[in-house]
């Protein structure tokens, strides 16, 4: 494990030996990473985060911050994260809602460019491509394919991304596409 001496790790923690922690990393004390993981420079992971192996975390990601809701009371719902994701610049992923499911999972082999935003309860499938400002809004299942944004409630397949246009969310609920 390398943990760079001005990252902050909580003991309580649990890294696997071949983690890598940059800079000024902050990582909290119920978060769990595994093996392969690289978390770049000025990353903050918190809450009840669990990151699988061989993720890239770029610098300025804030991984498992509470959630952006209302009715959120300082639960203890997690954050999931697969494998081999590629997590770009300033990202944000926040940890479910009790009321709503009470979990956020990112699956295996996503790509997600910078200062895209996986808000609470999202289920984010495999092998899927969110570009630069993409916005999940709470409670979005993204199965598969590429994004630019999405509204709540919305659930989206691998037909309905591969007849979306670059500036359109590839949705099929009728929130975000009416018929």
């Amino acid at each position: 494990m390398t943990i760079h001496p001005t990252a902050i790790v909580h003991p309580g923690a649990r890294l696997a030996a071949d983690v890598q922690v940059g800079p000024y990393s902050v990582i909290g004390e119920h978060v769990e990473i595994g093996e392969g993981t690289t978390v770049g420079p000025h990353v903050v992971i918190e809450g009840h985060t669990r990151i699988g192996r061989d993720n890239r975390i770029f610098q300025f990601c804030s991984i498992g911050s509470e959630p952006q809701d209302k009715k959120y009371a300082n639960e203890p719902t997690p954050l999931e994260m697969g494998d081999r994701n590629t997590i770009r610049e300033f990202c944000s992923f926040s940890t479910g809602t009790a009321q709503d499911g009470g979990l956020t999972r990112v699956g295996n082999d996503n790509w997600i460019m910078a200062y895209v935003h996986v808000a609470h309860d999202c289920m984010v499938g495999n092998n899927t491509i969110f570009a630069n400002n993409a916005t999940l809004a709470g409670h979005v299942t993204w199965a598969t394919g590429r994004s630019s944004a999405a509204s709540p409630a919305c659930i989206s397949s691998a037909a309905s991304a591969r007849t979306a246009s670059a500036a359109s969310a590839p949705c099929c609920c009728r929130t975000c596409r009416p018929s």
